[in-house]
Protein backbone atom coordinates (compact mmCIF):
# COMPACT_ATOMS: atom_id res chain seq x y z
CA UNK A 1 0.00 0.00 0.00
CA UNK A 2 1.30 3.74 -0.19
CA UNK A 3 0.42 7.04 0.51
CA UNK A 4 -0.03 10.19 -1.82
CA UNK A 5 -1.25 13.34 -1.08
CA UNK A 6 -2.81 15.47 -3.12
CA UNK A 7 -5.04 18.79 -3.00
CA UNK A 8 -8.16 17.65 -4.47
CA UNK A 9 -9.54 13.84 -4.33
CA UNK A 10 -11.65 13.89 -6.89
CA UNK A 11 -14.06 9.91 -6.34
CA UNK A 12 -15.84 9.65 -10.01
CA UNK A 13 -14.81 9.69 -13.31
CA UNK A 14 -18.00 10.56 -15.03
CA UNK A 15 -18.43 14.55 -16.89
CA UNK A 16 -18.74 16.04 -13.58
CA UNK A 17 -15.74 14.69 -11.95
CA UNK A 18 -13.71 14.89 -14.90
CA UNK A 19 -15.46 18.76 -15.44
CA UNK A 20 -13.70 19.49 -12.05
CA UNK A 21 -10.81 17.54 -12.24
CA UNK A 22 -9.94 19.53 -15.66
CA UNK A 23 -11.00 22.86 -14.12
CA UNK A 24 -8.84 22.18 -10.93
CA UNK A 25 -5.98 21.35 -12.60
CA UNK A 26 -5.55 24.21 -14.92
CA UNK A 27 -5.14 26.48 -11.54
CA UNK A 28 -2.28 24.38 -10.81
CA UNK A 29 -3.49 21.99 -7.93
CA UNK A 30 -2.32 18.38 -7.81
CA UNK A 31 -5.71 16.37 -8.37
CA UNK A 32 -6.43 12.28 -8.32
CA UNK A 33 -9.33 11.29 -10.26
CA UNK A 34 -10.22 8.04 -8.70
CA UNK A 35 -12.48 6.25 -11.29
CA UNK A 36 -13.48 2.73 -11.68
CA UNK A 37 -10.79 0.54 -13.74
CA UNK A 38 -13.13 -0.53 -16.63
CA UNK A 39 -15.50 1.92 -18.21
CA UNK A 40 -19.72 1.78 -17.65
CA UNK A 41 -21.46 -0.66 -19.67
CA UNK A 42 -22.36 0.54 -23.51
CA UNK A 43 -26.29 0.04 -22.46
CA UNK A 44 -26.20 3.53 -20.84
CA UNK A 45 -27.02 5.85 -22.36
CA UNK A 46 -26.77 10.00 -22.23
CA UNK A 47 -28.34 13.24 -23.64
CA UNK A 48 -26.50 16.90 -24.10
CA UNK A 49 -28.79 19.84 -25.24
CA UNK A 50 -26.93 22.08 -27.43
CA UNK A 51 -27.76 24.85 -24.56
CA UNK A 52 -24.70 23.46 -22.94
CA UNK A 53 -22.24 24.08 -25.30
CA UNK A 54 -20.92 27.42 -23.25
CA UNK A 55 -21.02 25.48 -20.23
CA UNK A 56 -18.62 22.92 -22.26
CA UNK A 57 -16.09 25.68 -23.20
CA UNK A 58 -15.99 27.07 -20.12
CA UNK A 59 -14.46 23.37 -18.74
CA UNK A 60 -12.69 22.68 -21.31
CA UNK A 61 -14.30 19.90 -22.93
CA UNK A 62 -16.50 21.22 -25.96
CA UNK A 63 -13.56 20.79 -28.12
CA UNK A 64 -12.75 17.66 -27.20
CA UNK A 65 -16.66 16.88 -27.85
CA UNK A 66 -16.67 18.18 -30.88
CA UNK A 67 -13.67 15.65 -32.04
CA UNK A 68 -15.07 12.33 -30.21
CA UNK A 69 -17.65 11.59 -33.14
CA UNK A 70 -20.66 11.70 -30.96
CA UNK A 71 -24.28 11.97 -32.27
CA UNK A 72 -25.40 15.00 -32.57
CA UNK A 73 -28.39 16.19 -30.93
CA UNK A 74 -30.73 17.34 -33.23
CA UNK A 75 -33.71 17.83 -31.25
CA UNK A 76 -36.70 16.30 -30.04
CA UNK A 77 -39.79 14.79 -30.81
CA UNK A 78 -42.22 14.87 -28.03
CA UNK A 79 -45.51 13.18 -27.63
CA UNK A 80 -47.01 14.48 -23.82
CA UNK A 81 -50.58 13.96 -22.00
CA UNK A 82 -52.02 13.27 -24.99
CA UNK A 83 -51.68 16.35 -26.56
CA UNK A 84 -50.44 16.41 -30.34
CA UNK A 85 -46.90 15.73 -31.37
CA UNK A 86 -44.67 18.24 -30.87
CA UNK A 87 -41.41 18.72 -32.87
CA UNK A 88 -38.05 20.64 -32.16
CA UNK A 89 -35.44 21.20 -33.84
CA UNK A 90 -32.29 22.62 -33.23
CA UNK A 91 -29.71 24.36 -36.35
CA UNK A 92 -26.35 23.39 -36.31
CA UNK A 93 -24.86 26.11 -33.60
CA UNK A 94 -27.30 24.57 -31.38
CA UNK A 95 -26.75 21.22 -31.48
CA UNK A 96 -25.33 19.14 -28.40
CA UNK A 97 -24.65 15.35 -28.19
CA UNK A 98 -26.28 11.76 -27.91
CA UNK A 99 -23.44 8.99 -26.04
CA UNK A 100 -23.43 5.59 -24.62
CA UNK A 101 -21.81 6.32 -21.20
CA UNK A 102 -18.58 4.69 -22.23
CA UNK A 103 -17.81 6.72 -25.04
CA UNK A 104 -18.82 10.17 -23.49
CA UNK A 105 -16.57 9.41 -19.93
CA UNK A 106 -13.63 8.43 -22.34
CA UNK A 107 -13.56 11.71 -23.81
CA UNK A 108 -14.11 13.83 -20.33
CA UNK A 109 -11.53 12.09 -18.85
CA UNK A 110 -9.47 12.21 -22.05
CA UNK A 111 -9.66 16.17 -20.77
CA UNK A 112 -9.20 15.53 -17.32
CA UNK A 113 -5.75 13.95 -18.34
CA UNK A 114 -4.87 17.04 -20.47
CA UNK A 115 -5.25 18.90 -18.07
CA UNK A 116 -3.29 17.42 -15.68
CA UNK A 117 -5.09 15.49 -13.49
CA UNK A 118 -4.11 12.26 -12.68
CA UNK A 119 -6.37 9.32 -12.93
CA UNK A 120 -6.65 6.61 -10.84
CA UNK A 121 -8.14 3.50 -11.81
CA UNK A 122 -7.20 0.97 -9.38
CA UNK A 123 -10.89 -0.48 -8.47
CA UNK A 124 -14.04 0.61 -6.17
CA UNK A 125 -13.27 2.86 -3.48
CA UNK A 126 -13.69 0.82 -0.01
CA UNK A 127 -12.55 3.39 2.77
CA UNK A 128 -13.04 7.08 3.05
CA UNK A 129 -12.18 8.99 6.67
CA UNK A 130 -11.77 12.68 8.00
CA UNK A 131 -8.60 13.53 8.98
CA UNK A 132 -7.43 17.04 10.86
CA UNK A 133 -5.57 18.14 7.11
CA UNK A 134 -7.69 16.57 4.60
CA UNK A 135 -9.67 13.15 3.96
CA UNK A 136 -8.65 10.34 3.14
CA UNK A 137 -9.49 7.54 0.40
CA UNK A 138 -8.50 3.98 0.09
CA UNK A 139 -8.88 1.89 -3.17
CA UNK A 140 -8.14 -1.87 -3.12
CA UNK A 141 -4.68 -0.73 -4.47
CA UNK A 142 -3.71 2.01 -2.75
CA UNK A 143 -4.35 4.97 0.09
CA UNK A 144 -4.59 8.96 -1.15
CA UNK A 145 -4.90 11.64 1.04
CA UNK A 146 -6.00 15.52 0.03
CA UNK A 147 -6.84 18.83 1.67
CA UNK A 148 -10.33 18.29 -0.43
CA UNK A 149 -12.27 15.75 -1.63
CA UNK A 150 -15.37 15.98 -4.18
CA UNK A 151 -17.86 13.16 -4.23
CA UNK A 152 -19.03 12.81 -7.77
CA UNK A 153 -19.69 9.35 -7.71
CA UNK A 154 -22.97 9.80 -9.20
CA UNK A 155 -25.94 7.29 -7.62
CA UNK A 156 -23.32 5.67 -5.58
CA UNK A 157 -22.84 8.34 -3.30
CA UNK A 158 -19.52 7.20 -2.02
CA UNK A 159 -19.45 10.19 0.49
CA UNK A 160 -23.48 11.27 -0.24
CA UNK A 161 -24.52 8.05 1.41
CA UNK A 162 -22.59 8.52 5.02
CA UNK A 163 -25.95 10.78 5.87
CA UNK A 164 -26.16 13.51 3.60
CA UNK A 165 -28.48 12.28 0.40
CA UNK A 166 -32.28 12.63 1.39
CA UNK A 167 -35.67 11.02 -0.97
CA UNK A 168 -38.54 12.22 -1.36
CA UNK A 169 -41.06 10.12 -0.20
CA UNK A 170 -44.22 8.50 -1.92
CA UNK A 171 -42.33 8.03 -5.26
CA UNK A 172 -39.99 5.49 -6.87
CA UNK A 173 -38.78 5.49 -10.18
CA UNK A 174 -37.06 2.25 -11.97
CA UNK A 175 -35.68 2.23 -15.87
CA UNK A 176 -35.75 -0.72 -17.61
CA UNK A 177 -32.92 -0.10 -20.52
CA UNK A 178 -32.83 -1.85 -23.81
CA UNK A 179 -30.18 -1.47 -26.58
CA UNK A 180 -32.37 -0.93 -29.86
CA UNK A 181 -30.64 -1.83 -33.56
CA UNK A 182 -32.75 -1.84 -36.60
CA UNK A 183 -33.39 -4.91 -38.06
CA UNK A 184 -31.04 -4.92 -42.27
CA UNK A 185 -33.08 -2.52 -44.50
CA UNK A 186 -34.28 -0.71 -41.94
CA UNK A 187 -33.65 2.62 -41.22
CA UNK A 188 -33.28 4.14 -37.56
CA UNK A 189 -36.22 6.41 -36.63
CA UNK A 190 -35.52 10.39 -36.33
CA UNK A 191 -31.70 10.28 -36.35
CA UNK A 192 -30.33 12.89 -34.18
CA UNK A 193 -33.40 13.11 -32.04
CA UNK A 194 -34.90 12.33 -28.53
CA UNK A 195 -38.37 10.42 -28.56
CA UNK A 196 -40.36 11.04 -25.27
CA UNK A 197 -43.70 9.92 -24.80
CA UNK A 198 -46.05 9.47 -21.74
CA UNK A 199 -48.92 6.80 -20.45
CA UNK A 200 -51.32 6.00 -18.30
CA UNK A 201 -48.75 4.59 -15.95
CA UNK A 202 -45.36 5.29 -17.19
CA UNK A 203 -43.73 7.57 -19.44
CA UNK A 204 -40.74 6.28 -21.90
CA UNK A 205 -37.74 7.82 -23.89
CA UNK A 206 -34.93 7.53 -26.76
CA UNK A 207 -31.95 8.58 -28.03
CA UNK A 208 -29.64 6.84 -30.93
CA UNK A 209 -25.98 6.28 -29.29
CA UNK A 210 -24.83 5.46 -33.15
CA UNK A 211 -26.02 5.95 -36.64
CA UNK A 212 -27.52 2.22 -35.81
CA UNK A 213 -28.19 1.94 -32.24
CA UNK A 214 -31.18 3.79 -29.84
CA UNK A 215 -31.24 3.34 -26.35
CA UNK A 216 -34.66 2.92 -25.18
CA UNK A 217 -36.08 3.55 -21.99
CA UNK A 218 -39.36 2.54 -19.65
CA UNK A 219 -39.70 4.58 -16.43
CA UNK A 220 -41.76 3.27 -14.32
CA UNK A 221 -43.12 3.03 -10.51
CA UNK A 222 -42.88 -1.12 -9.26
CA UNK A 223 -45.54 0.16 -7.22
CA UNK A 224 -47.76 2.01 -9.38
CA UNK A 225 -47.06 0.77 -13.11
CA UNK A 226 -48.75 -2.75 -14.11
CA UNK A 227 -45.61 -4.09 -14.93
CA UNK A 228 -45.77 -8.00 -17.00
CA UNK A 229 -43.75 -9.56 -13.96
CA UNK A 230 -44.18 -12.55 -15.46
CA UNK A 231 -42.24 -12.17 -18.87
CA UNK A 232 -38.83 -10.84 -17.17
CA UNK A 233 -37.21 -7.76 -17.97
CA UNK A 234 -37.42 -7.70 -21.94
CA UNK A 235 -41.26 -9.02 -21.37
CA UNK A 236 -41.76 -5.79 -19.11
CA UNK A 237 -39.77 -3.29 -21.90
CA UNK A 238 -41.60 -4.48 -24.57
CA UNK A 239 -44.93 -3.97 -23.04
CA UNK A 240 -44.12 -1.03 -21.36
CA UNK A 241 -43.07 0.16 -25.09
CA UNK A 242 -46.51 -1.43 -26.38
CA UNK A 243 -48.50 1.78 -24.04
CA UNK A 244 -45.89 3.96 -25.37
CA UNK A 245 -47.88 3.08 -28.60
CA UNK A 246 -46.38 5.81 -31.19
CA UNK A 247 -42.54 5.94 -29.82
CA UNK A 248 -42.77 2.00 -29.90
CA UNK A 249 -44.18 1.71 -33.70
CA UNK A 250 -41.38 3.80 -34.54
CA UNK A 251 -38.82 0.99 -33.11
CA UNK A 252 -40.76 -1.57 -35.20
CA UNK A 253 -38.57 -3.34 -37.59
CA UNK A 254 -35.84 -3.54 -35.10
CA UNK A 255 -33.94 -5.84 -32.67
CA UNK A 256 -32.88 -5.66 -28.96
CA UNK A 257 -28.75 -5.97 -28.45
CA UNK A 258 -28.47 -8.13 -25.56
CA UNK A 259 -30.77 -8.23 -22.41
CA UNK A 260 -33.11 -5.33 -21.16
CA UNK A 261 -31.68 -3.99 -17.64
CA UNK A 262 -33.34 -2.36 -15.20
CA UNK A 263 -31.54 0.59 -13.22
CA UNK A 264 -32.39 2.64 -9.63
CA UNK A 265 -33.86 5.80 -11.27
CA UNK A 266 -34.97 7.88 -8.25
CA UNK A 267 -34.94 11.52 -7.60
CA UNK A 268 -32.94 12.32 -4.54
CA UNK A 269 -31.61 15.31 -3.15
CA UNK A 270 -29.05 16.01 -0.03
CA UNK A 271 -29.28 17.85 3.12
CA UNK A 272 -25.93 19.36 2.61
CA UNK A 273 -24.37 19.97 -0.51
CA UNK A 274 -20.79 20.98 0.96
CA UNK A 275 -18.62 21.85 3.92
CA UNK A 276 -15.08 23.29 3.84
CA UNK A 277 -13.26 20.40 2.89
CA UNK A 278 -15.80 18.63 1.11
CA UNK A 279 -18.18 19.07 -1.74
CA UNK A 280 -20.99 16.74 -2.98
CA UNK A 281 -20.45 17.46 -7.07
CA UNK A 282 -23.42 16.52 -9.74
CA UNK A 283 -25.43 13.09 -9.28
CA UNK A 284 -23.56 12.73 -6.20
CA UNK A 285 -26.02 15.22 -4.77
CA UNK A 286 -29.21 15.16 -6.21
CA UNK A 287 -30.53 13.57 -9.24
CA UNK A 288 -33.93 14.81 -11.68
CA UNK A 289 -35.77 13.01 -14.50
CA UNK A 290 -34.25 13.18 -17.78
CA UNK A 291 -37.38 15.07 -19.10
CA UNK A 292 -35.48 18.38 -19.97
CA UNK A 293 -32.25 16.46 -20.82
CA UNK A 294 -30.81 18.75 -18.42
CA UNK A 295 -28.99 15.65 -16.16
CA UNK A 296 -25.44 16.32 -18.18
CA UNK A 297 -25.47 19.77 -18.26
CA UNK A 298 -27.12 20.45 -14.15
CA UNK A 299 -23.86 18.14 -13.37
CA UNK A 300 -21.34 19.79 -15.28
CA UNK A 301 -22.61 23.37 -13.92
CA UNK A 302 -22.55 21.63 -10.67
CA UNK A 303 -18.56 20.76 -11.11
CA UNK A 304 -17.37 24.24 -12.76
CA UNK A 305 -18.86 25.96 -9.74
CA UNK A 306 -17.51 23.32 -7.16
CA UNK A 307 -13.85 23.93 -8.73
CA UNK A 308 -14.24 27.68 -7.81
CA UNK A 309 -15.06 26.85 -4.48
CA UNK A 310 -12.84 24.28 -3.86
CA UNK A 311 -10.02 26.55 -5.33
CA UNK A 312 -11.16 29.45 -3.20
CA UNK A 313 -10.62 26.97 -0.23
CA UNK A 314 -7.80 25.74 -1.04
CA UNK A 315 -5.99 29.04 -1.74
CA UNK A 316 -7.92 31.09 1.60
CA UNK A 317 -9.31 29.20 4.22
CA UNK A 318 -10.72 32.11 5.68
CA UNK A 319 -12.93 31.56 2.41
CA UNK A 320 -13.69 28.06 2.76
CA UNK A 321 -17.00 28.75 4.72
CA UNK A 322 -18.23 31.35 2.72
CA UNK A 323 -17.85 29.83 -0.53
CA UNK A 324 -19.12 26.45 0.45
CA UNK A 325 -22.41 28.30 2.16
CA UNK A 326 -22.87 29.62 -1.53
CA UNK A 327 -22.29 25.91 -3.11
CA UNK A 328 -24.72 24.86 -0.91
CA UNK A 329 -27.50 27.35 -1.17
CA UNK A 330 -26.93 27.09 -5.72
CA UNK A 331 -27.38 23.55 -5.72
CA UNK A 332 -30.29 23.24 -3.67
CA UNK A 333 -31.76 26.27 -5.61
CA UNK A 334 -31.44 24.24 -8.53
CA UNK A 335 -32.69 20.77 -7.42
CA UNK A 336 -36.09 22.91 -6.24
CA UNK A 337 -36.16 25.27 -9.36
CA UNK A 338 -36.33 22.00 -11.31
CA UNK A 339 -39.08 20.49 -9.45
CA UNK A 340 -40.96 23.80 -9.70
CA UNK A 341 -40.62 23.83 -13.27
CA UNK A 342 -41.63 19.88 -13.64
CA UNK A 343 -45.29 20.29 -11.66
CA UNK A 344 -46.74 21.98 -15.15
CA UNK A 345 -46.38 19.42 -17.31
CA UNK A 346 -46.81 16.76 -14.14
CA UNK A 347 -50.67 18.79 -13.69
CA UNK A 348 -50.96 17.85 -17.74
CA UNK A 349 -50.07 14.02 -17.20
CA UNK A 350 -52.21 13.41 -13.77
CA UNK A 351 -55.26 15.43 -15.46
CA UNK A 352 -54.67 13.17 -19.06
CA UNK A 353 -54.36 9.86 -17.44
CA UNK A 354 -56.01 10.34 -13.86
CA UNK A 355 -53.76 7.78 -11.97
CA UNK A 356 -51.56 7.57 -8.98
CA UNK A 357 -48.01 7.38 -11.09
CA UNK A 358 -48.83 10.63 -11.99
CA UNK A 359 -51.17 12.11 -9.11
CA UNK A 360 -47.96 10.53 -6.46
CA UNK A 361 -45.45 12.51 -8.58
CA UNK A 362 -47.47 15.43 -8.88
CA UNK A 363 -47.84 15.63 -5.24
CA UNK A 364 -44.27 15.18 -4.15
CA UNK A 365 -42.93 17.84 -6.94
CA UNK A 366 -45.06 20.72 -5.81
CA UNK A 367 -43.96 19.76 -1.92
CA UNK A 368 -40.13 19.59 -3.29
CA UNK A 369 -40.55 22.54 -5.12
CA UNK A 370 -41.83 24.73 -2.25
CA UNK A 371 -45.00 25.54 -4.04
CA UNK A 372 -43.55 28.20 -6.63
CA UNK A 373 -45.34 28.25 -9.76
CA UNK A 374 -43.12 27.99 -12.90
CA UNK A 375 -44.07 28.57 -16.87
CA UNK A 376 -44.66 25.82 -18.69
CA UNK A 377 -41.55 24.05 -20.39
CA UNK A 378 -42.63 20.90 -22.06
CA UNK A 379 -40.58 17.66 -21.55
CA UNK A 380 -37.70 17.40 -23.55
CA UNK A 381 -37.68 21.13 -24.17
CA UNK A 382 -33.80 22.55 -24.71
CA UNK A 383 -33.87 26.16 -22.76
CA UNK A 384 -36.51 25.50 -20.32
CA UNK A 385 -37.79 28.67 -19.22
CA UNK A 386 -37.36 29.17 -15.30
CA UNK A 387 -34.14 26.49 -14.81
CA UNK A 388 -31.16 28.44 -13.30
CA UNK A 389 -27.55 28.33 -14.92
CA UNK A 390 -25.34 27.75 -12.87
CA UNK A 391 -21.96 29.66 -14.86
CA UNK A 392 -24.32 32.54 -15.93
CA UNK A 393 -25.38 33.97 -13.37
CA UNK A 394 -24.88 34.04 -9.66
CA UNK A 395 -27.79 33.06 -7.51
CA UNK A 396 -28.47 36.15 -6.31
CA UNK A 397 -29.04 37.59 -10.08
CA UNK A 398 -31.38 34.58 -10.52
CA UNK A 399 -33.17 35.19 -7.86
CA UNK A 400 -33.37 39.62 -8.74
CA UNK A 401 -33.87 38.08 -12.86
CA UNK A 402 -37.30 35.94 -11.62
CA UNK A 403 -38.23 39.39 -8.99
CA UNK A 404 -38.26 41.76 -12.40
CA UNK A 405 -41.20 39.85 -12.97
CA UNK A 406 -43.66 40.95 -10.12
CA UNK A 407 -46.31 43.50 -9.48
CA UNK A 408 -44.02 45.56 -7.25
CA UNK A 409 -41.82 45.88 -10.63
CA UNK A 410 -44.03 46.47 -13.25
CA UNK A 411 -46.14 49.07 -10.82
CA UNK A 412 -42.69 50.88 -10.45
CA UNK A 413 -41.18 50.87 -14.16
CA UNK A 414 -45.30 52.02 -15.30
CA UNK A 415 -45.17 55.05 -12.95
CA UNK A 416 -41.11 56.08 -13.47
CA UNK A 417 -42.44 55.71 -17.33
CA UNK A 418 -45.33 58.36 -16.78
CA UNK A 419 -43.30 60.91 -14.68
CA UNK A 420 -41.84 63.80 -16.03
CA UNK A 421 -38.65 63.44 -13.51
CA UNK A 422 -38.14 61.51 -10.59
CA UNK A 423 -37.14 62.07 -6.95
CA UNK A 424 -34.98 59.21 -5.50
CA UNK A 425 -34.09 58.43 -2.46
CA UNK A 426 -32.37 54.90 -0.16
CA UNK A 427 -35.52 53.63 1.32
CA UNK A 428 -35.48 52.83 5.07
CA UNK A 429 -35.39 49.38 4.89
CA UNK A 430 -32.57 49.07 2.78
CA UNK A 431 -29.40 47.46 3.99
CA UNK A 432 -26.05 45.93 2.41
CA UNK A 433 -24.42 43.31 3.60
CA UNK A 434 -21.63 41.18 2.33
CA UNK A 435 -22.52 37.96 0.64
CA UNK A 436 -20.69 35.53 -1.32
CA UNK A 437 -20.03 35.77 -5.28
CA UNK A 438 -18.31 34.11 -8.13
CA UNK A 439 -16.01 36.74 -9.16
CA UNK A 440 -13.66 35.24 -11.66
CA UNK A 441 -12.23 31.92 -10.76
CA UNK A 442 -12.85 32.50 -7.14
CA UNK A 443 -15.64 33.41 -4.62
CA UNK A 444 -15.23 36.71 -2.46
CA UNK A 445 -17.63 38.40 -0.86
CA UNK A 446 -19.37 41.32 -2.06
CA UNK A 447 -22.29 44.14 -1.07
CA UNK A 448 -25.04 43.10 -2.08
CA UNK A 449 -28.69 45.05 -1.29
CA UNK A 450 -31.15 43.15 0.83
CA UNK A 451 -34.65 44.56 1.86
CA UNK A 452 -37.98 42.85 2.95
CA UNK A 453 -39.10 42.20 -0.59
CA UNK A 454 -35.79 40.88 -1.80
CA UNK A 455 -34.06 39.21 1.81
CA UNK A 456 -32.02 36.74 -0.04
CA UNK A 457 -30.06 40.04 -1.21
CA UNK A 458 -29.52 41.41 -4.94
CA UNK A 459 -26.27 43.08 -6.63
CA UNK A 460 -26.78 42.57 -10.63
CA UNK A 461 -29.48 42.21 -12.84
CA UNK A 462 -29.26 41.76 -16.41
CA UNK A 463 -25.24 42.71 -15.61
CA UNK A 464 -26.73 46.35 -14.13
CA UNK A 465 -24.83 46.77 -11.10
CA UNK A 466 -27.71 47.51 -8.42
CA UNK A 467 -25.54 48.91 -5.96
CA UNK A 468 -23.85 51.43 -8.31
CA UNK A 469 -27.29 51.84 -9.55
CA UNK A 470 -28.76 53.46 -5.90
CA UNK A 471 -25.84 55.16 -5.43
CA UNK A 472 -26.10 57.18 -8.58
CA UNK A 473 -30.07 57.32 -9.04
CA UNK A 474 -30.37 59.74 -6.11
CA UNK A 475 -28.15 62.37 -7.25
CA UNK A 476 -30.17 63.34 -10.81
CA UNK A 477 -33.88 63.99 -11.09
CA UNK A 478 -34.11 63.01 -14.88
CA UNK A 479 -33.90 59.09 -16.41
CA UNK A 480 -31.77 60.46 -19.27
CA UNK A 481 -29.03 61.92 -16.73
CA UNK A 482 -29.16 58.85 -14.56
CA UNK A 483 -28.61 56.43 -17.51
CA UNK A 484 -25.69 58.81 -18.53
CA UNK A 485 -24.28 59.13 -15.47
CA UNK A 486 -24.40 55.43 -14.51
CA UNK A 487 -22.94 54.25 -17.91
CA UNK A 488 -19.64 56.73 -17.75
CA UNK A 489 -19.03 54.74 -14.33
CA UNK A 490 -19.97 51.30 -15.27
CA UNK A 491 -19.73 48.81 -18.36
CA UNK A 492 -22.59 50.37 -20.71
CA UNK A 493 -26.05 49.05 -20.21
CA UNK A 494 -28.04 48.43 -22.84
CA UNK A 495 -31.74 50.96 -22.29
CA UNK A 496 -34.08 48.53 -21.85
CA UNK A 497 -31.70 46.45 -19.11
CA UNK A 498 -31.26 49.57 -17.47
CA UNK A 499 -34.70 50.82 -16.98
CA UNK A 500 -35.63 47.22 -15.82
CA UNK A 501 -33.09 47.63 -13.15
CA UNK A 502 -34.22 50.83 -12.30
CA UNK A 503 -37.67 49.73 -11.96
CA UNK A 504 -36.49 46.67 -9.64
CA UNK A 505 -34.60 49.04 -7.08
CA UNK A 506 -38.02 50.71 -6.27
CA UNK A 507 -40.16 47.42 -6.73
CA UNK A 508 -37.64 45.63 -4.55
CA UNK A 509 -37.46 48.32 -1.79
CA UNK A 510 -34.29 49.37 -2.63
CA UNK A 511 -35.23 53.09 -3.50
CA UNK A 512 -38.47 55.58 -2.66
CA UNK A 513 -39.81 57.35 -5.58
CA UNK A 514 -41.97 60.27 -5.42
CA UNK A 515 -42.60 62.82 -8.12
CA UNK A 516 -41.62 66.65 -8.22
CA UNK A 517 -43.67 68.86 -6.32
Amino acid sequence: MTNTFFDVLIVGGGPAGCAAAASLARRGHDVALITRPAPPAKWLAESIPGSARKLLERVGALDALDAAGLVPNEGNTVWWAGEPRRDERFGAPERGFHAERAALEAAFQGVAREAGARLVAEGPVVATAAEPDGWRVGTSGARYRGRWVLDASGRAGVLARRGLRTRERGIATLALVGRWTPNRGHAPPDPGCTLIESYRDGWAWSVPTSPRTRCVTAMVDPRRTHLARERGLDGMWRAELAKAARLGRRLEGGRLQGPVRACPASLYGATLHGRPGLLLVGDAGSFIDPLSSYGVKKALASAWLAAIVAHTGLEDDAMAGPACELYDDREREVYRTYRALSVPFLEQAAAANDHPFWEARLDAARAAGGGIREPVAAPGASGASGMLEPGERSLAEDRAEAFLGSEEVRAAYETIRALPSVRLRPAAGLEIVSAPAVAGDRIALEPHLVSERLPGGARYVRNVDLRLLVEVAPTLDQVPDIYEAYNRRADPAPLPDFLAALALTVGAGFLDLASDA
